[in-house]
């Protein structure tokens, strides 16, 4: 995953939208901490003007955290509440990606 382009869209993520990737950024254990630490400054200033979070916004990191409940939430989400929701998503798909391709000479010895 090209992390220019994650950083760049973190600029055109709304506060609000910042804040809700921010949070789930901080507790999702799948993306790497170097990924964390690049992108965590850039989100915590996007976010720095952003309302405190509403009952809807937890509903929509309920549905980034457990998909199966997403169908209950989306009739509620806000556009940038959505787009909060598929930027994390995206990110996550992105360190799927680069974990599986990311295959040691060492590791392979190890199987």
């Amino acid at each position: 995953m090209d992390l220019d382009f994650v950083y760049q869209k973190v600029q055109v993520l709304s506060p609000k939208a910042a804040k809700i990737a921010l949070r789930m950024l901080d507790k999702d254990p799948h993306i790497p901490t170097e990924w964390v630490i690049a992108l965590r400054p850039a989100l915590a200033q996007r976010s720095s003007s952003s309302d405190d979070f509403r009952s809807t916004d937890w509903m929509t990191m309920a549905a980034i955290e457990r998909p199966g409940i997403r169908r209950f939430t989306e009739r509620f989400e806000s556009r940038e509440q959505r787009h909060a929701r598929l930027w994390v998503m995206s990110l996550r798909k992105g360190a799927r990606a680069a974990a599986s391709q990311s295959v040691l000479p060492d590791d392979a010895a190890l199987e």
